[in-house]
């Protein structure tokens, strides 16, 4: 009977202790995270149909973390991981919807 309850301690002290690692690991993604915030010009926008394509196509990639596409000044306001995702592949998305990435002069 002391052999059962010590098996079950072993392994109620083992679940315990791959928990812990999974969330210590969790937390080491989380550190590694790098945050960017950049604004991108967007050509051919006419309508909220061509804000809500836009929205569509960015928020599918991964490592976006906030998004705002304005009408009003054609822009979208980018939040992303850059250890995930570069702002070409936000851009390309964006293009891949008809529309075009104005560079600022």
């Amino acid at each position: 009977m002391k052999k059962i309850i010590y098996l079950f301690f072993v392994l109620a002290l083992i679940s315990c202790q791959s928990g812990n690692k999974k969330q210590q690991e969790e937390k080491t993604e989380i550190k590694s995270a790098e945050v960017v915030e950049t604004t991108i010009n967007i050509g051919g926008m006419h309508c909220d149909m061509c804000v809500t394509s836009i929205e569509k196509g960015v928020n599918e990639l991964e490592g976006i973390v906030s998004l705002e596409v304005s009408l009003e000044d054609s822009t979208a306001v980018v939040s992303f991981d850059k250890s995930k995702l570069e702002q070409s592949s936000i851009e390309k998305a964006i293009e891949k919807r008809g529309y075009t990435i104005k560079t600022e002069m």
